[in-house]
């Protein structure tokens, strides 16, 4: 989807700062940033800009020094800690490098054990996980493996369902290709471009410019601010070379 007039998140003077040795760092410094629903928002920028930072804090997984964060419009910036778990449970979904699932349990129970937090009836979660397994190519008689049994692009598929079982408003990725090779990353990339098409938000942060070109909207930092922006549209793979020769050109005026 487009850019529309509703914004699922907005911020106002964010600021994060760390004590570095005695030395104040300002990661991010008094940044303002609009999110629209059903925005593929990337975020870009050289090592050490803030883009891990403005996505955990975007996301409540961190808070920040100074400023608002307007989330589904609440402001979570001043939530206590469980009051900002509870939100994340329900608002938002994360995908790393790394799957991160339990390696005790199976594929299936990773899903549901992050689907039954919404309390929602067991049988409906069950059916949403099959049904989201599926769209993203795990087959049932996969459901009963052990993460340690499966390779590198179907667990980052399993996390993936993962992150949708309770249907969040906003996706949150950090550098979800960064650990797979070309094909799998392609494959991710797809599903994600396809929840894009369904109208989910996505946040993500990468370095890779051929994951980059996947968002509707790429977003460049440096020094905690942003810099500028540039607009892609809704992704067409018919369209990949000249996305790809614009966005090359807007970082190369960034100095990336």
């Amino acid at each position: 989807m487009e850019h529309g007039n509703d914004f699922v998140i907005s911020t106002q003077g964010l600021c994060k700062t760390f004590s570095v040795g005695g030395v104040q760092q300002h990661v991010l410094n008094n940044l303002d940033l609009q999110i629209a629903e059903g925005d593929f928002t990337v975020i870009m920028g050289n090592s050490g800009s803030g883009k891990s930072t403005l996505l955990y804090a975007l996301s409540g997984m961190d808070r920040p020094t100074l400023g608002k964060i307007i989330f589904g419009g609440e402001e979570i910036s001043e939530y206590s800690n469980d009051k900002l778990a509870k939100f994340r449970r329900a608002n938002c979904g994360f995908i790393f490098q790394e799957s991160f699932l339990n390696d005790n349990m199976s594929i299936m129970d990773n899903v549901l054990s992050a689907g039954y937090l919404s309390k929602r009836p067991r049988k409906q979660v069950y059916g949403d996980a099959c049904k989201y397994f599926e769209s993203v190519g795990i087959s049932k008689d996969m459901y009963s493996k052990f993460p340690t049994q499966m390779s590198g692009g179907e667990l980052q598929r399993v996390g993936l369902v993962r992150a949708i079982i309770n249907d969040p408003k906003v996706i949150f990725a950090d550098e979800p290709t960064g650990a797979l090779n070309s094909a799998n990353s392609t494959a991710v990339l797809d599903i994600m471009n396809d929840l894009h098409a369904q109208g989910k938000s996505i946040v993500m942060v990468t370095h890779d410019i051929r994951s980059a070109i996947r968002g509707s909207r790429v977003l460049y930092l440096k020094d905690g601010v942003i810099l500028n922006e540039i607009s892609l549209g809704n992704y067409d793979p018919l369209e990949e070379k000249s996305r790809l020769d614009k966005l090359k050109c807007f970082l190369d005026e960034m100095g990336w």
